[in-house]
C-alpha cells in the first residue's frame, strides 16, 4: 500500500507538471466514455432493463389474428378455455389498459388503469407490499368495487397512509374499496404509461359472449419450463379452431381470433426497427470508444518515449519491472478514472439534451438517470479503457535499455520503429472508424432531406392541433359533439389570429388513434383476389378542414354548411380509395355507405360528393391508405358511427395567422373557461407532429451527427500530434536536411506524403468497413441506398480535406525550422 500510495502521489505530480498533456487525455477519454455511459443508460432503461416479475423470461403474450390476418383482440369466452385446456402453459392471465379519475384531497386527477384477471399477480411472480389482490368473487356484479394502488398513489396521494387498507375511494365517481399497494418499483404492463391502479374485470354476460360487442383483451401467460414457442402455438391453435365456429354473425372474419401466436414479452415493449437503431447506436459510441482510447494511446507512447531516460535512471537505481509497469498503469488508472468522471456529467447533459427524442420515439417512462447497474458499467469501462491505453505503453517503459539510453540523449532515445508502427496502425484505425461514422450519418442525414421533402398533401405551417381530455364517467352518454366540442371551437375561433378551425378524429400523421373499416366489393367476381376485400380508415370530419390544412380536391366537393343533420348524409373518400374501388370497374361516386342506429337498424345511406387528393397519415415514407370521411356536422349520438370516431377520440385543428406556438397561452385561457374538464388538453403545432413522424431517422441523425463530429475531432487531433511527435522526433533530420541545401517545400511535402499514406490506409479500411455497417441502418433510410456513392464521396472528402489540415500544422512547422536551432535541439 505504500508503494501503491507513492505511485499514485507521483502521478497526481506527472499531470501536474504536464497539465496539457493531462487535460488532453481527459478530455478525449470524457468524450468517449460519456458517449458510452449516455448509451447504456438508454439501453438500461429499454432493453436491458430488469422486469420486476419473477423469472421475466418466462413470459410471453398472447396475440390474436383473424382469419384474414389482421390483428385482433382475444375473447374472454376463449381465455377461459385456454386456461382450462392447456397443458404447455403454467398461467393465463388477461389485462385492458384505460384511462381513470380519481378523487382524492377534494381533486380529481387522472390515472391509468388497468382492468386484470384476479391471477394477473400471481403470474406476473410478485405481490403486493401490503394487502392481497383479487378473488374471482370480485369480479361479480356489484363485488368488483375494489382496487389495488400503486406505490407511487399511495405516498403522493395519500401520503403513505399505513391504514388506507379498507378504506372507500372514489374512481370515476364510483366508491371503491382498496385491498392492497403495489411494491415500490413495479410496474405493469411495461412500455406504457405506469398504471397507477389495478381492478378486477367484470365478468357477466357481455364480457363472456362471443359478439361483436364484446370486448378483448390482452393475454399474458407464463410458460412451462422446456416448452417451446412452437408447442405453444401448435396447442393453443389446435383450441381456437375448436372455437372459432362458435363466432356468429356477419362480421366474424372482421374481428374473431382465429390464430394465435406467442411472443416472448421483453421483445414486445420494443419494435424491431428500435431494437435495431438502439444497437446500431450502441456500436457508434463503442467505436468513438475505441477511437478514444487509440488516441490516448498514441499520446501515451509518445509521453513514455520522451521519459525513456527518467525510467532508465528509475532502472539503474533498482527500480524492478513490475514496478515500472505499475507506475504507468497507476497513471494510466488515474487520467481514466478522471475521464470518467468528466464523461459522466458530459452524459448526462447529453440524456437531457436527447430527452425528448428518447422519451418520444422510445418510451415515455424512460428513467434516464444512471443508476448503479450504469455506474458500475462506467467504472468496468474506466478499468478496461486503463488497460487498452496504458499496457503497452507500460510494457516498453519496463523494457528500456538502461545503457542505451543514458547513453544517447534527445527524445527519440530508446524509440523503435516498431513504437512508429504501432501509432500509425492506431491512427489508421482512428480514421477508419471515424470514416464510418461519418458514413452512417451522412446517410441518416440524407434520408431526413428526402424525408422533409416528400410531399404531404396538406400545409404544415401555422396549424395547431388541440387533443381534448374529458372524464369518460362524466360524458360517457352525452353528445360530447354538440355540448362540448362545438362550443369551444367556437369560442376559440373568437381568438385574434386564429382563421378556421375544425374538428377531426385524428390529425394526418399523429398515429395515436386509428378506426379500419373493412368493406366486401363484390364476393362473386373472383378474378379480383384481393380487391374483394378493401380495408380503409374511417374518419369524422368537420366542413373547415380543408381550409385549415389546405389539402385539394382530385374532383367534387368537400363538407359545407349546407351539410347538416336533416340533409342527405355525405361523404368523401381519398383517391387511394377511389382507385381501389374504381377498380371494381364501379364508378366511386355510386359508393354508398349504410348509416345505422345503435341497435343496428339501416336508416340512411351516406352519398360521396368528392374524392380528395391523398394525403400521408401513417408515416411520411409510407404510401396513403384508403380512406373515408364522414360529415362531423351531421352525426348524431344515437348513429352507429358515433361511438368509434367522435366518441372515442376528437382532435381540433386550427390555422392560424399568428405564429402557432404563441397562441397556446390563449388557448389555455380559453379551455379553462369554457369547460374546467378540459385542463388536461394535450396543445401540439403540426410541425411537431411532423417531426415526431420521423422521429427515429431525426433521433439517429442527430446522435450520429454528434457521435461522428466527436469521432472526426478525436480522429484528427490523433493525426495532430502523432505528425507533431514524429516532426519533434525529427527535428535534427530535418534541420540536416535544410543544412544540406533542401528547400522548405521539401520539407513540407516530406511531411505531408507521411500523412497521405496514413489518411489513404484509414480512408481504404473505413470505406470496407462502410459497406458492411450500412445494412444494419437499411430499416431506417428512405430515397437513398445503403451503397450511395455521393454520401461515400462526401464522407471520404470530408475526412481527407480537414486531415490534410491537420497534417500542415505540424508540416508547415517543420518547413519553418532554423537548421542551427534544429541542430542544437535535444
Amino acid at each position: 500500500m505504500t508503494t501503491l500510495l507513492q505511485d499514485l502521489r507521483y502521478a497526481l505530480r506527472q499531470m501536474r507538471h504536464a497539465p496539457g498533456f493531462a487535460a488532453s487525455v481527459i478530455l478525449v477519454l470524457a468524450l468517449g466514455i460519456g458517449a458510452n455511459a449516455a448509451m447504456f443508460t438508454v439501453l438500461e432503461s429499454t432493453l436491458f432493463r430488469p422486469l420486476p416479475y419473477t423469472h421475466p423470461s418466462q413470459l410471453v403474450l398472447l396475440n390474436a389474428t383473424t382469419s384474414r390476418d389482421a390483428p385482433t383482440t382475444p375473447r374472454l369466452a376463449d381465455l377461459l378455455v385456454w386456461r382450462q385446456r392447456t397443458r404447455t402453459l403454467d398461467q393465463i392471465a388477461y389485462f385492458d389498459s384505460h384511462s381513470a379519475y380519481l378523487l382524492a384531497q377534494s381533486a380529481e386527477q387522472k390515472i391509468n388503469a388497468v382492468d386484470a384477471a384476479p391471477n394477473l399477480f400471481s403470474t406476473l411472480g410478485a405481490a403486493p407490499a401490503l394487502g392481497r389482490t383479487f378473488t374471482a368473487e370480485e369480479q361479480q356484479p356489484g363485488r368488483n368495487h375494489v382496487a389495488i394502488l400503486s406505490d407511487l398513489v399511495w405516498r403522493n396521494q395519500f401520503h403513505a397512509d399505513p391504514h388506507i387498507l379498507g378504506q372507500t375511494v372514489r374512481i370515476d365517481d364510483t366508491p371503491t374499496v382498496v385491498i392492497g399497494v403495489m411494491p415500490s418499483g413495479f410496474l405493469f404492463p411495461a412500455g406504457e404509461s405506469p398504471a397507477q391502479i389495478w381492478q378486477p374485470v367484470l365478468l357477466d354476460s357481455v364480457a363472456t359472449a362471443r359478439t361483436l360487442e364484446t370486448p378483448g383483451y390482452r393475454a399474458i401467460a407464463r410458460t412451462r419450463n422446456g416448452v417451446s414457442p412452437s408447442a405453444i402455438d401448435a396447442e393453443l391453435n389446435a383450441i381456437q379452431k375448436e372455437l372459432f365456429p362458435l363466432y356468429t354473425g356477419q362480421f366474424v372474419t372482421f374481428f374473431s381470433p382465429a390464430h394465435i401466436a406467442t411472443v416472448d414479452y421483453r421483445r414486445s415493449l420494443f419494435q424491431k426497427d428500435q431494437r435495431t437503431a438502439l444497437l446500431a447506436l450502441l456500436g457508434a459510441v463503442a467505436a468513438l470508444w475505441l477511437i478514444a482510447c487509440a488516441n490516448v494511446a498514441c499520446l501515451m507512447l509518445a509521453r513514455t518515449a520522451a521519459r525513456r531516460r527518467e525510467m532508465a535512471v528509475r532502472s539503474a537505481l533498482g527500480a524492478s519491472r513490475w514496478r515500472l509497469i505499475r507506475q504507468t498503469l497507476v497513471e494510466s488508472l488515474l487520467l481514466s478514472l478522471a475521464g470518467s468522471a468528466v464523461g459522466l456529467a458530459l452524459s448526462e447533459a447529453a440524456l437531457r439534451f436527447f430527452h425528448h427524442s428518447l422519451t418520444t420515439q422510445l418510451d415515455p417512462n424512460l428513467v434516464l438517470h444512471p443508476d448503479a447497474r450504469v455506474l458500475i458499467v462506467l467504472l468496468a469501462l474506466s478499468v478496461l479503457s486503463a488497460v487498452l491505453f496504458g499496457v503497452v505503453p507500460a510494457r516498453l517503459a519496463s523494457t528500456v535499455n538502461v545503457e542505451q539510453s543514458l547513453r544517447q540523449d534527445g527524445a527519440q532515445a530508446g524509440t523503435g520503429r516498431h513504437q512508429h508502427r504501432l501509432q500509425r496502425i492506431l491512427v489508421v484505425s482512428e480514421l477508419s472508424l471515424t470514416l464510418v461514422l461519418l458514413v452512417s450519418c451522412g446517410l441518416l442525414l440524407r434520408t431526413v432531406f428526402a424525408l422533409r421533402h416528400v410531399p404531404l398533401g396538406f400545409r404544415t405551417d401555422h396549424v395547431i392541433v388541440l387533443n381534448p381530455k374529458l372524464p369518460d364517467y362524466k360524458y360517457k352518454s352525452v353528445d360530447k359533439n354538440t355540448l362540448v366540442f362545438k362550443p369551444l371551437l367556437d369560442r376559440i375561433k373568437t381568438i385574434p389570429g386564429v382563421e378556421s378551425g375544425a374538428i377531426t378524429t385524428v390529425a394526418p400523421l399523429d398515429n395515436g388513434f386509428t378506426m379500419q373499416m373493412n368493406l366486401s366489393l363484390d364476393k362473386n367476381d373472383s378474378s379480383l383476389g384481393k380487391a374483394a376485400m378493401l380495408t380503409a380508415n374511417m374518419q369524422a370530419t368537420g366542413p373547415e378542414l380543408q381550409k385549415v390544412l389546405g389539402f385539394g380536391m382530385a374532383r367534387g366537393r368537400y363538407f359545407n354548411a349546407q351539410d347538416t343533420p336533416d340533409s342527405q348524409l355525405v361523404a368523401v373518400v381519398n383517391s387511394a380509395f377511389a382507385k381501389l374501388y374504381e377498380s371494381t370497374k364501379n364508378n366511386v361516386n355510386d359508393f354508398s355507405l349504410g348509416m345505422s342506429t345503435k341497435d343496428g337498424k339501416v336508416t340512411r345511406k351516406f352519398k360521396v360528393v368528392g374524392v380528395v387528393d391523398d394525403l400521408h397519415q401513417v408515416g411520411i415514407a409510407d404510401p396513403s391508405m384508403p380512406e373515408i370521411d364522414i360529415n362531423a356536422a351531421q352525426m348524431l349520438p344515437t348513429d352507429g358511427f358515433y361511438q368509434p370516431t367522435l366518441s372515442a377520440h376528437v382532435e381540433l385543428m386550427l390555422r392560424s395567422s399568428r405564429d402557432a406556438r404563441s397562441l397556446i397561452p390563449e388557448l389555455n385561457h380559453v379551455m379553462q373557461q369554457v369547460n374546467p374538464d378540459l385542463v388536461s388538453t394535450d396543445i401540439r403545432t403540426m410541425d411537431q407532429i411532423v417531426d415526431d413522424a420521423m422521429g427515429s431517422q431525426l433521433l439517429a441523425a442527430h446522435l450520429l451527427e454528434t457521435l461522428g463530429g466527436l469521432a472526426l475531432v478525436v480522429a484528427l487531433a490523433g493525426l495532430y500530434s502523432l505528425l507533431t511527435y514524429l516532426v519533434t522526433l525529427r527535428t535534427r533530420e530535418l534541420g540536416l536536411r535544410l543544412a544540406l541545401g533542401a528547400q522548405r517545400e521539401d520539407i513540407l511535402t516530406l511531411v505531408l506524403r507521411g500523412a497521405a499514406g496514413l489518411l489513404l490506409a484509414g480512408t481504404a479500411v473505413g470505406l470496407g468497413l462502410s459497406l458492411l455497417t450500412a445494412r444494419l441502418l437499411h430499416s431506417f433510410l428512405f430515397g437513398v441506398k445503403q451503397n450511395d456513392a455521393a454520401t461515400l464521396a462526401a464522407a471520404t472528402i470530408l475526412i481527407l480535406g480537414v486531415g490534410a489540415f491537420a497534417a500542415w500544422l505540424p508540416a508547415r512547422r517543420a518547413s519553418a525550422l532554423e537548421p542551427m536551432q534544429a541542430l542544437r535541439t535535444e
